[in-house]
C-alpha cells in the first residue's frame, strides 16, 4: 500500500502519518523535509547550497536534486510506504509516476489535508521551532509557492479518483479516523 499525504506547513501531516503508519504495522513515512535536511545536515555539499538556495526562500528544491534519497528509500520498502508532502510539484508528480511504473507500484490514496491561512499562523506560534526555514516570512512564502505548485499534482489525483480532502483544524483523533475511513 502506497499513501501520499499533500498539505501546507503545519497541516498536521507529519503527525497523522505516524498515526497511520502505527495503524500499520510501522509502515515506513518517507518526508521529503527529512530526507533533504538529513542530507544538508550530513554535511552533504549539495543539499547544503539547494537547502540555503531554495529552501530559505520558501521553494521547493529541483526534483533532480531531491528525487535520488526518496528513490533509494522506496527502493528498500517492499510492502509499501508513506510519503509525506512528495509530490509537490508537476516534475515531482512525473518522476514519481514514472518511478511508480517502473516499478510495478501503484498509489493507493492520496490525502490532502488543509488548513487556513488563519490557522496556519495559530500553530506556527505554538510550534517548536528548531529549523532555519522556521521563519515567519519563510513559512508565509511556502505556503504561497506549495499552494500553486500542487495544483497541478492535486488536479492530477483527483481525476485519477485517488484524492480524498481531509479539513486539518478538526481534533487530531477525528482526522486520524476519517483517513482510516478514506482508506478503505
Amino acid at each position: 500500500m502506497i499513501i501520499v499525504f499533500i498539505g501546507p506547513p503545519y497541516a498536521g501531516k507529519d503527525t497523522q502519518g505516524r498515526l497511520l503508519s502505527q495503524e500499520f504495522g510501522n509502515m515506513p513515512i518517507f518526508s521529503m523535509g527529512h530526507l533533504i535536511r538529513e542530507a544538508r545536515e550530513s554535511g552533504n555539499e549539495t543539499f547544503i547550497k539547494a537547502y540555503d538556495a531554495y529552501a530559505l526562500k520558501g521553494f521547493h528544491l529541483p526534483t533532480a536534486i531531491k528525487f535520488p534519497l526518496l528513490k533509494e528509500k522506496m527502493d528498500q520498502a517492499r510492502d509499501g510506504f508513506i510519503l509525506d508532502n512528495f509530490p509537490a510539484t508537476k516534475d515531482d508528480l512525473v518522476m514519481l509516476n514514472n518511478y511508480l511504473l517502473q516499478a510495478n507500484k501503484k498509489i493507493n490514496k492520496v490525502i490532502y489535508i488543509d488548513i487556513s491561512e488563519e490557522e496556519m499562523r495559530k500553530r506556527f506560534k505554538n510550534a517548536f521551532r528548531g529549523r532555519k526555514d522556521d521563519d515567519p516570512d519563510i513559512v508565509a512564502t511556502r505556503r504561497e509557492i506549495q499552494n500553486q505548485d500542487r495544483v497541478p499534482v492535486l488536479e492530477f489525483y483527483k481525476s485519477q479518483n485517488l484524492l480524498s480532502e481531509i479539513n486539518g483544524e478538526e481534533d487530531i483523533d477525528k482526522i486520524h479516523k476519517e483517513i482510516l475511513e478514506k482508506l478503505q
